[in-house]
């Protein structure tokens, strides 16, 4: 790890720390890509080492699988979302773009699991070790047509922010 990681990486923790700070009105006055890291932030606190665990709210758990999926999503497409460590939060992503009035998404992503007799509670068939197994992964399933409709959806990173902000009070909550 070089020096610019290091530093890269204190950096993040000290806005981390400041986030963690924060109350709900505080939060609700940061800028929209500010908001969305904090909430990043403040639900990987609490969501991130047990999706599963029943004192989870639905709404940390709904915003912290919405925010790993675009962030895959956008990064790479559908598959690295499956592909990636994010996948455990498949299970919960159409239950969240319901939540959050992303229905067109929502309606994508359910055809896709359909369409390819994908079950999100085992994606092991996504599991994979090296670069070439991800190219299969990818080649197995016809990934564009979500893809393009996700990429071309204007409104969603708005609705995901918009509910956040509406339930943040659920979303500081430990």
């Amino acid at each position: 790890m070089g020096l610019g990681t290091i530093i890269s990486n204190l950096y993040e923790m000290k806005k981390a720390a400041k986030y963690r700070k924060m109350g709900a009105s505080e939060l609700l006055n940061l800028e929209d890509e500010e908001f969305y890291e904090a909430t990043d932030c403040l639900t990987c606190d609490t969501v991130e080492y047990d999706i599963n665990n029943p004192d989870v709210q639905p709404e940390q758990r709904w915003v912290y699988s919405l925010i790993a999926f675009e962030r895959e999503v956008n990064n790479g497409g559908l598959c690295q979302f499956f592909v990636n460590s994010s996948s455990i939060c498949a299970p919960f992503v159409s239950k969240a773009l319901e939540q959050i009035g992303a229905l067109d998404v929502k309606a994508a992503y359910d055809d896709f699991l359909n369409e390819n007799k994908i079950d999100v509670n085992d994606l092991s068939l996504f599991q994979i070790e090296k670069v070439e197994d991800y190219e299969d992964v990818e080649a197995g399933f016809d990934f564009d047509k979500f893809d393009d409709m996700f990429y071309a959806d204007e409104d969603f990173h708005e609705k995901l922010l918009t509910y956040a902000r509406n339930k943040i009070s659920l979303l500081l909550e430990k």
